[in-house]
C-alpha cells in the first residue's frame, strides 16, 4: 500500500509539479501536472494516513549552522533567529525560522512567511495538506562522510548531511568549491553532475546516473522512505492540522456528497407535513446541480435568470465537426502521441480523452498544437509516468 507521496514543487504554485508514490521505499508511479491546482485529482487517491512530503527549491530556504547551541527549545529558536537576522536581507519578522537539532548538530532554517503560506494555501485548495515541507537539499541524502551532488536542469543540489545548498549553475560554480573544501575527505558522489563537480576538485568524483523526468523523485523517495527525521518547515503557526485534510478529502468525493445529500433529504421527510416542501427542495437541488455541471464558472445565485439569458442570447458553441477537424489536425502534427477513450461533452462543447506519449515533452508539444489550431487544452487530472510511457487525461475546447 502506498505510504509516501513526494511532491517536487517549482518556484511558485503556477509552475509544473512532479509527484511520485512509494510503498515501503519501492517506487510505484510518478506523474506531472502543469501547476499545483492540477494535483486536485491526485488528492482523492491518497489514503488518509499517507505521508505527504512537499519538497521546495532549496534556493528559497536559508540554512546556517549553530555553533554551541542551547539545549532548551525556546532558546534554540531564539538563537537561530538571532543568527539569521544579521545575514538575511529580509526583516526577521517576515521570515519563518525553524531550529533543528540532532546528533549531527544544530541548524537554523528560514523561509519567507508569505512564500510558505502561498504553498500551503495552494495545496489546501486541491485537498492536500502535506505532512511536512522540506528543502530539496535535505532530501537527497548525504552525510559528513559522503557529499551528494544532483543536477536539476540548470541547478545544482548539494548535501553532506549537516549542510547543503541549491543554486543555479552560475552561483553553484562559486559556492561549490568551498562546499567541497569544507567536506574534507568526504566521498564525492554526483548524480548527473559529474562533469560540473569534477571541475571543482582534483580528486575522484563517483558518477551515478540520474533518470530523466523522475530521477530526482526517485532520489527523494529513497531517502525520505529511509528516514523520518528530515527537517520540516511546518512548525509553529504553519504546523499541520491532520483533521482538516481528512475532512476535506471525504467531502471532495462524489459518493460522500451524494450520501450527505440523501441524509439531508431524509431529514426533510420525517414529518409527512413537509412532503411538498421536500419535493420542491429536491427539484431545486437537482436543478442547481445540473446548472453547476453545465456552467461551472457561473457564480451568481439566480440560475433561472441565467438560463433565460443564455437561451435568449442565441449563443452557440463551435460545431462538433469543426472541433473534430481541429483535433484531427493537431494529432496529425504530433505523431508521437496517441489518444483513445475520447468522448464529447455536448453541454460544455469540449472533448475529453486519454493521451499517451513516450515523453512528457510530447504531451506539451501536443498541447501547443491544439492551441495553435484554436483549441484550449488543459489537464484533466494531470499526467504520470507508467513504465516507459507518459499517460494522462486532457480536455480541449474552443477559445
Amino acid at each position: 500500500m502506498t505510504d509516501l507521496f513526494v511532491l517536487k514543487l517549482g518556484e511558485t504554485p503556477d509552475t509544473p509539479v512532479l509527484w511520485g508514490a512509494f510503498a515501503g521505499g519501492r517506487f510505484v508511479e510518478a506523474g506531472r501536472t502543469s501547476d499545483v491546482a492540477g494535483l486536485r485529482s491526485l488528492a482523492t487517491r491518497m489514503p488518509d494516513d499517507v505521508r505527504i512530503v512537499a519538497v521546495v527549491p532549496g534556493s528559497q530556504v536559508a540554512l546556517r549552522e549553530l555553533k554551541a547551541p542551547p539545549k532548551q527549545a525556546s532558546k534554540l529558536r531564539a538563537a537561530a533567529a538571532y543568527l539569521l537576522e544579521d545575514e538575511l536581507a529580509d526583516a526577521i519578522e517576515d521570515m519563518h525560522v525553524v531550529a533543528s537539532a540532532n546528533a549531527g548538530g544544530a541548524r537554523a532554517y528560514a523561509i519567507s512567511k508569505r512564500l510558505i503560506s502561498e504553498w500551503l494555501t495552494a495545496l489546501a485548495e486541491t485537498g492536500i495538506t502535506p505532512t511536512s515541507i522540506a528543502p530539496d537539499f535535505a532530501c537527497i541524502g548525504g552525510t559528513p562522510e559522503i557529499a551528494i551532488f544532483a543536477l536539476d536542469c540548470d541547478r545544482i543540489i548539494a548535501s553532506r548531511g549537516v549542510e547543503g545548498f541549491a543554486a543555479e549553475l552560475d552561483l553553484a560554480e562559486k559556492v561549490g568549491p568551498a562546499f567541497i573544501v569544507a567536506a574534507g575527505n568526504a566521498e564525492l558522489v554526483a548524480y548527473g553532475a559529474h562533469e560540473i563537480v569534477s571541475r571543482w576538485v582534483d580528486r575522484p568524483v563517483e558518477r551515478r546516473s540520474l533518470a530523466p523526468d523522475a530521477g530526482l523523485l526517485l532520489l527523494f523517495g529513497a531517502h525520505l522512505s529511509e528516514r523520518s527525521d528530515i527537517v520540516s518547515l511546518m512548525t509553529g503557526e504553519f504546523r499541520r492540522r491532520p483533521a482538516r485534510r481528512s475532512n476535506l478529502g471525504q467531502w471532495r468525493r462524489p459518493s460522500a456528497l451524494a450520501a450527505s445529500l440523501v441524509a439531508a433529504f431524509s431529514l426533510l421527510g420525517v414529518a409527512a407535513g413537509f412532503r411538498d416542501s421536500r419535493i420542491a427542495h429536491n427539484f431545486e437541488a437537482s436543478a442547481a446541480t445540473l446548472h453547476k455541471a453545465a456552467f461551472p464558472t457561473f457564480s451568481g445565485g439566480d440560475i433561472r435568470s441565467h438560463a433565460r439569458q443564455i437561451m435568449s442570447s442565441g449563443a452557440t458553441a463551435a460545431s462538433f465537426l469543426e472541433m473534430n477537424r481541429r483535433l484531427a489536425a493537431s494529432i496529425n502534427e504530433n505523431s508521437i502521441v496517441r489518444i483513445d477513450r475520447i468522448r464529447y461533452d455536448a453541454t460544455r462543447s469540449q472533448f475529453i480523452f486519454s493521451i499517451t506519449s513516450k515523453t512528457d515533452a510530447g504531451i506539451e508539444a501536443f498541447r501547443t498544437a491544439l492551441n495553435q489550431n484554436g483549441l484550449i487544452a488543459s489537464d484533466n487530472g494531470g499526467y504520470r509516468r507508467n513504465g516507459d510511457i507518459w499517460v494522462g487525461e486532457m480536455q480541449a475546447r474552443t477559445k
